[in-house]
């Protein structure tokens, strides 16, 4: 089975990661997306505004960009380079773990800086702001549910396993090609895949490094048994867990997509059940807004 997922996994690659990115018109669009971890694009983005202004937010301090219509364009957020854009809508979908569908028209963007007020005086923001905006090529969330296909689960599998290369001298380990544990699987998406820092300052290894890690903006800590926090997730935002009950050992992570079909907040992470990356239901749902071990589980939210 290892050189069937081997070549899957090339061939996949080859292709720059977008074997499973489909855009399509309106009448197209079938009820549920076809392909494993499809996203079908079935709606235009609002055209860009040549006039923009910023709204200063508390619980946690942003910013939010609204145009001359006053309709939201952008959120940025202190301390974090991860910005969601309002775009193109898209579905993403599981369709071999899970009936439902996340439909969103939310694009997360790394900024080239972390964020803070009055940013939007400085000189990179304005061009970095209208070609995000009007650039569909794969972003966080498409970068995520690109993987739910042909990646599986291995205990202690990195970024480098999966991809079988050697990262700091460290060689990958033969029997792990094309299996990535959560961490690693973050650090595929967001570091390797999206160039944010990996390591010493920057993603660490395992989540249980997570929360002491200077991951841009902690929105939650310490969060298990309080139910509001997750109102608190934006896309993209890393979800810290403790699912083994214990309320002070985080020991999974995974990336928040967003509300879907059923009106469920959905998160995508790589566990042993359903073997690989999945926003699916099998072994707990992947929902934060159940009884669920991970529902309950949620120990806090990082926004990079």
């Amino acid at each position: 089975m290892k050189h069937i997922r081997a070549a899957v996994l090339l061939t996949t690659l080859v292709t720059s990661g977008a074997a499973v990115v489909h855009l399509a018109q309106a009448q197209d669009v079938p009820t549920r997306a076809r392909d494993n971890g499809a996203v079908v694009a079935f709606a235009q983005a609002h055209p860009a505004s040549t006039k923009y202004s910023f709204v200063r937010l508390d619980g946690p301090a942003r910013t939010a960009v609204l145009d001359e219509h006053a309709r939201l364009v952008a959120m940025f957020t202190d301390g974090a380079r991860t910005a969601v854009l309002s775009g193109q809508s898209r579905t993403f979908a599981d369709p071999q773990r899970t009936s439902a569908v996340v439909t969103t028209s939310n694009w997360v963007r790394l900024a080239p800086q972390p964020w803070k007020a009055g940013a939007e005086k400085e000189a990179w923001f304005r061009p970095w702001l209208d070609q995000e905006l009007t650039d569909r090529s794969p972003d966080v969330l498409a970068v995520a549910t690109q993987y739910v296909t042909f990646a599986h689960f291995a205990d202690g599998a990195d970024y480098s396993d999966f991809l079988g290369i050697t990262v700091r001298g460290v060689k990958p380990r033969k029997d792990h090609f094309g299996d990535v544990d959560s961490a690693g699987y973050v650090r595929l998406v967001y570091g390797y895949r999206l160039g944010f820092p990996i390591g010493d300052g920057g993603l660490p290894r395992t989540p249980q490094e997570m929360p002491k890690a200077p991951l841009g903006a902690a929105i939650a800590d310490n969060a298990v048994g309080s139910p509001q926090t997750r109102f608190l997730a934006q896309p993209g935002d890393l979800l810290l867990f403790s699912t083994d009950g214990s309320k002070g050992a985080v020991d999974h992570v995974g990336i928040y997509l967003g509300v879907d079909d059923a009106g469920q907040q959905r998160f995508i992470a790589s566990r042993g059940t359903p073997d690989g990356p999945s926003f699916g239901d099998s072994s707990g749902r992947s929902v934060l807004d159940d009884d669920g071990p991970y529902a309950a589980g949620l120990w806090g939210i990082r926004r990079l």
